[in-house]
């Protein structure tokens, strides 16, 4: 969690830290927007910070998660997201410049939502049975589509 807080300026990494250590929170998300308080996501609850976020702050954090090279994030920006250290993804919103159909930039960049990546332990075991072909040592092929950050106990279907 600590190498996320990173990408934040001090005032924010503190207020931040002090909330997530007081309350002992494990986190999904990390939501900043531009006049908004802070929103806190995890365990499918919310927790809101009541700090409002100023545009100079948005853009500092952008420029520690772009090492002060945005340009150098160009590509990953007009995706609308930036992958950082420890798989984690910034999500990123703003007004978009378009040419020839294609999002080639982000401007006046108002939102930015860490999406904190974690391991899951034995969430596959239910569907092995389905994709491992133990007798031709081979797995089915296979996609897998869920919401984000679903936890529901889904009786799972094969299908061949």
């Amino acid at each position: 969690m600590n190498n996320v807080l990173n990408y934040f300026p001090e005032k924010l990494k503190k207020i931040l830290e002090e909330v997530i250590i007081k309350e002992n929170l494990v986190l999904e998300e990390i939501r900043v927007r531009v006049g908004k308080p802070i929103i806190l996501k995890f365990n499918g609850k919310e927790k809101v910070i009541k700090y409002q976020v100023s545009s100079e702050e948005i853009l500092e954090i952008l420029g520690l998660i772009c090492e002060n090279s945005i340009y150098t994030y160009q590509k990953q920006i007009s995706e609308g997201f930036i992958t950082i250290s420890g798989g984690h993804r910034v999500g990123i919103t703003g007004s978009c410049v378009v040419k020839n159909g294609e999002v080639i930039n982000i401007n006046y960049i108002n939102s930015l939502n860490f999406r904190i990546s974690r391991q899951l332990y034995s969430c596959s075991n239910q569907v092995l049975d389905y994709i491992l072909d133990i007798e031709n040592n081979t797995v089915e092929n296979t996609i897998i589509i869920s919401p984000p950050g679903c936890r529901e106990n889904y009786n799972f279907k094969g299908y061949s």
